[in-house]
């Protein structure tokens, strides 16, 4: 067993971190005790490395379970940061079935003598896997279960059931939940439990910052428009500042993100009825610093990591208390703040779980236009499985594309192919020198993305 101090050395300095929360630190303590735990933390706070650093260092099989395919992907990207040598498989929809069921299989093969794995997955998926055999649900020590409310509330409680029925070898189980009133029933088999309470999104952060806004019409499109004018517009300097804007249905999200468009602010929408690549082109550009404002339902107020956002805007009213708590959660997160505001129409009246005296946002005085975000997203027809690395192409367009390492943002290297965010001053340049030639001895397409 690795020590703790070894733990938390290695983890430091793998993600840049100073030093460990008091909630990691209470985990890495409390976990070799061997009790269930039930970790209460907000959205932000650090918790998937909470969860993550005892698993590391305890001596079994790993199954997690996640309610939705951005908190799958999200929890194996923590996972592959820390760059340990234990292997770790993300199962969830939209994602190539063959291909996660040939890792599985090699995890049960000449994988399957080694004493350590992790499994990471949305119930449907892995209930699916179970069923084929891809999984051998008898073998694993440690069972997750992130976000068990979300998870109950999205209607997998089937799924997890029958999941948890076949888990025969648990010994230890970690729950965590962003809110507090959360039923755990018996088949959950989880008993004997210590609760760490690190706060709930039930309250708002001291480093949230809360306004209404008032549009006199009932139609709040232009009022929405001179709010982002004034939060991100070019003479606030704040072109690299991030909002996402809430709305509680598809169409009209995808209404807000047209007229946006046709006021010349550059977007991105997101949502359920949207294919999962769009979805992670949308999420890929808004990370890599591309776009400045994101229009979603509330399938983007929970699951995701978008440290850089700095304004939260309900266009519509969330239509629950935990929705509204959660979609102020998307900032003021890690210890930065943030601010939220409310679009209110002139016959709406706020609901009771708002704050009873919000402050009012003036819209009256703001820019001209909105500056271009710092960055474009540049995608390249190569990925993981072409053996494509985050090196392989910080290599290649420093070494062809007369850039530097400060002139490259976030890289994502999906299965398939990868995103890089380039400084928008230099990117077409380029990737006109770029153009034909080969990364890693095969040609390729590479092109900026846009919202088409």
């Amino acid at each position: 067993m690795t020590e703790n101090r070894d733990i938390r050395q290695l983890a430091l300095g793998t993600l840049g971190f100073a030093s460990l929360n008091e909630m990691q630190e209470k985990m890495l303590s409390l976990f070799p005790e061997g009790r269930d735990i039930l970790l209460l933390a907000p959205t932000g706070s650090g918790k998937t490395l909470a969860f993550l650093l005892p698993i590391w260092e305890a001596e079994g099989k790993t199954l997690i379970i996640a309610p939705s395919r951005e908190l799958v992907q999200q929890i194996a990207d923590v996972w592959q940061r820390l760059h340990t040598e234990i292997r770790c498989v993300a199962c969830y929809g939209g994602h190539d079935t063959r291909a996660e069921q040939q890792q599985l299989q090699a995890l049960l093969g000449e994988q399957g003598a080694q004493d350590k794995y992790l499994i990471v997955g949305t119930p449907g998926r892995l209930k699916d896997h179970i069923e084929r055999g891809n999984i051998k649900p008898e073998v694993f020590t440690f069972l997750v279960i992130d976000e068990f409310d979300k998870s109950l509330e999205l209607g997998f409680e089937e799924e997890m059931h029958a999941i948890l029925d076949t888990l025969t070898g648990i010994r230890q189980r970690i729950f965590t939940s962003a809110t507090h009133a959360i039923p755990i029933a018996p088949w959950t088999g989880f008993h004997n439990y210590a609760q760490l309470d690190f706060g709930s999104d039930q309250k708002e952060p001291e480093r949230l910052t809360i306004y209404q806004v008032k549009s006199p019409i009932a139609d709040k499109l232009e009022t929405l428009h001179e709010l982002l004018l004034c939060l991100l517009g070019k003479e606030k300097g704040g072109t690299a500042e991030q909002a996402i804007v809430f709305a509680n249905y598809r169409e009209a999200a995808e209404r807000i993100s047209h007229y946006l468009t046709d006021q010349g602010i550059e977007n991105a929408l997101y949502h359920g009825g949207l294919d999962q690549e769009m979805r992670d082109k949308s999420i890929i550009r808004l990370r890599g610093g591309s776009i400045s404002v994101l229009i979603s339902t509330d399938l983007a107020s929970r699951g995701l990591d978008l440290p850089d956002v700095s304004h939260i805007i309900h266009y519509h009213f969330p239509q629950s208390p935990e929705a509204y708590t959660h979609r102020n959660g998307r900032t003021a997160r890690a210890g930065a703040s943030g601010t939220a505001y409310v679009i209110v129409g002139p016959e709406e009246v706020l609901p009771e779980y708002f704050p009873a005296k919000l402050p009012f946002y003036s819209t009256k005085k703001h820019p001209d236009s909105i500056g271009p975000a710092p960055m474009v997203t540049v995608y390249i027809g190569r990925g993981k499985k072409e053996k494509i690395s985050k090196g392989d192409v910080v290599g290649f367009f420093t070494k062809n594309g007369g850039l530097t390492g400060a002139d490259l943002g976030r890289i994502d290297v999906m299965d398939h192919c990868a995103y890089v965010a380039i400084r928008r001053d230099k990117a077409e340049a380029a990737l006109a020198k770029v153009k034909g030639l080969k990364i890693k001895g095969e040609k390729t397409l590479y092109r900026i993305v846009t919202g088409s």
